[in-house]
């Protein structure tokens, strides 16, 4: 009986992790045409993969382009003694003490 129970909480655990990860994801279609895709100013080619500036991974493909956030966004930490710091260079977000950035705070959930 305990590996049925071990079993199911796995398989539990393994189905919510993956549905977190396919309702979290913050991603954008839009419409390709033959020419490819554009996106901020620039075109590109046809199967091309670019990071923007606004830290996106972006696919271009024969019909649409698919630009998804590579920013894991914090939700739920210590709000009160915590502030959530974004780093344009890594693409992440680091939360720390207010008092002292040097520590870092828990994070229970996050989007990304």
């Amino acid at each position: 009986m305990f590996l049925s129970t071990k079993k199911f909480l796995l398989f539990s655990f393994l189905v919510l992790t993956l549905l977190g990860t396919l309702c979290n994801a913050q991603c954008s279609i839009k419409p390709a045409d033959e020419k490819g895709c554009f996106k901020h100013g620039r075109w590109h080619r046809v199967n091309a993969v670019w990071k923007t500036n606004n830290c996106q991974r972006c696919e271009c493909k024969p019909k649409e382009m698919i630009c998804c956030s590579l920013v894991f966004r914090p939700i739920n930490y210590d709000r009160k003694n915590c502030v959530a710091m974004f780093h344009k260079r890594s693409c992440s977000i680091r939360v720390v003490n207010k008092i002292d950035p040097a520590k870092r705070c828990e994070v229970f959930a996050g989007v990304g």
